[in-house]
């Protein structure tokens, strides 16, 4: 195979949440042709927990949890926050969680970083939560980079970006759903402004949609199809506005989404679940709570006094429920987890010591649901989230898989492969295009089907776990230079 020449640009632009099944030519004709004019990893996954503050994380530093440290949205370290959660999304936490760690809360070096060493610039133009605008360039003050987050000047670490913006663009358009203001802004922004203005060596954006939308208004509904359509009109002006650049034949496009989205039918009550045993659960803690479980699809378990006893009838009373598809808890091998019939973290990415003593996935399958669309599952309650609204987090193959197409004039145009990727290839294989060395702690690595290497035979195996009726399982591909967890699901 041809090694494509260097790129001396890069422009990303990420959907949230955008599912690869919605990507059609009457949907999205932009990305759609894009990606089958590219390299499109049709298989592309996630990372576990597929959810948005953990994808940005691993995406953005080329590594898992194990690494990065970014355990959840939301999850427990009393050494930050003794009275509740962090919350990755919360601004003051993540400051606050910064300055505990000297400025390592986030344990691994990122794309800002590597760029940063080789002299070249990096923007960003956010539409999403402050915590993904924030992960996504970790050290954007430190390096002096740029970062604007729709959210305005307390919600980025270059409050400048957003000033700079504001004066140009008017005001910050209000909050709704969807979110058709937001994507229509942050559009804007990147083209007039970051690509004509500033002329970054790496430009990214990150639509806050779909993600929102489907949350909010169903995976498959009049308004979701809507958003989808006008992201996907914003990307057709991207690719116009790279190809209008006199360095167009220099730059390297990457489309992406971070995660899926399934379908909620079912609200689990998983607090009441552990009371009816004796245990005071919440998600937060306090006086007389003897375990902090979160919400959504994932859940991390922590006991304030931990024994094995206590963790034994925890996990006892989980696999007992329907309801229940997956529990994790730290490694005893490459097989099993410490609690008996558990799966090890070590088998997903999660291993650190910020991990909870358990992780907890509600069940999910691939029926169909209100609008034809396949992917259905559990969800905690309480949660915002409505009965048939879109939900993510899990191992469900409908959250893990995501759009991820790479395009430039100087790549093949292989369109749809099945070559096994996930979240943390994306960096190295840009970093590779760029010449710019890859960091240490980065543990994906650079896709041969885009630097031209020699492609991988890939395989699947699947590692099981279970007692007393309960049967779990986990898919990974093999063959490429880690394995990508592909799947999950329980068997009985």
């Amino acid at each position: 195979m041809t090694k494509p020449a260097l790129f001396k640009r890069a422009v990303i632009a990420v959907f949230d949440g955008l599912r690869p099944d919605r990507v059609t030519t009457e949907l999205t004709p932009n990305i759609c042709r894009f990606a089958q004019k590219g390299i499109w990893f049709r298989e592309s996954r996630s990372v576990f927990p597929s959810v948005t503050r953990v994808a940005t994380a691993s995406f953005a530093t080329g590594s898992k949890p194990t690494t990065h440290g970014i355990m959840n949205n939301k999850f427990l370290d009393p050494t930050v926050t003794a009275d509740r959660m962090i919350d990755t999304s919360f601004a003051p936490d993540l400051r606050k969680a910064e300055d505990h760690y000297g400025g390592r809360f986030v344990e691994a070096e990122g794309l800002g970083c590597a760029l940063a060493r080789a002299g070249k610039s990096f923007a960003v133009v956010h539409t999403g939560s402050a915590g993904s605008a924030y992960l996504a360039n970790h050290k954007a003050l430190a390096h002096g980079h740029w970062t604007f987050s729709i959210h305005g000047t307390a919600y980025t670490q270059t409050p400048a970006a957003v000033e700079e913006v504001v004066d140009r663009f008017g005001p910050l358009p209000e909050s709704a759903v969807p979110k058709f203001d937001d994507v229509d802004y942050g559009a804007d922004v990147l083209i007039e402004h970051v690509l004509k203005t500033r002329r970054p060596d790496v430009a990214l954006i990150w639509f806050s949609e779909p993600d929102t939308s489907y949350h909010f208004r169903e995976i498959g509904s009049d308004d979701s199809s809507a958003i989808v359509s006008r992201v996907d009109e914003h990307f057709g002006r991207i690719l116009d506005a790279v190809r209008a650049r006199p360095d167009a034949e220099e730059t390297l496009i990457v489309a992406m989404s971070d995660h899926g989205h399934i379908t909620t039918e079912e609200h689990v009550d998983v607090h009441g679940m552990l009371t009816d045993v004796g245990l005071s659960a919440s998600d937060h803690p306090g006086h007389g709570i003897d375990l902090v479980a979160g919400l959504g699809i994932t859940l991390d378990l922590t006991l304030k006094d931990k024994t094995p006893a206590r963790v034994e009838t925890i996990a006892n009373t989980l696999m007992a429920h329907p309801m229940i598809g997956h529990l994790f808890s730290r490694s005893r091998s490459e097989r099993e987890g410490e609690v008996p019939g558990t799966l090890p973290y070590s088998l997903v990415g999660t291993e650190h010591v910020r991990a909870a003593h358990l992780v907890c996935v509600l069940r999910s399958s691939s029926d169909r649901d209100q609008h034809g669309l396949p992917g259905k599952g559990g969800c905690t309650t309480p949660i915002d989230v409505p009965l048939g609204g879109g939900m993510h987090g899990g191992l469900n193959p409908f959250e893990q898989n995501t759009l991820l197409a790479f395009g430039g004039a100087d790549l093949p145009e292989l369109g749809p492969i099945k070559d096994p990727a996930d979240l943390t290839d994306i960096v190295p294989t840009l970093l590779a295009l760029m010449d710019v060395p890859i960091p240490k702690s980065i543990t994906g690595a650079p896709l041969a089907a885009v630097t031209g290497n020699e492609r991988p035979d890939s395989d699947t195996k699947i590692v099981s776990a279970g007692r007393d009726g309960f049967e779990q399982r986990v898919t990974l591909a093999t063959g490429s230079s880690h394995p990508v967890v592909l799947c999950g699901d329980r068997v009985s």
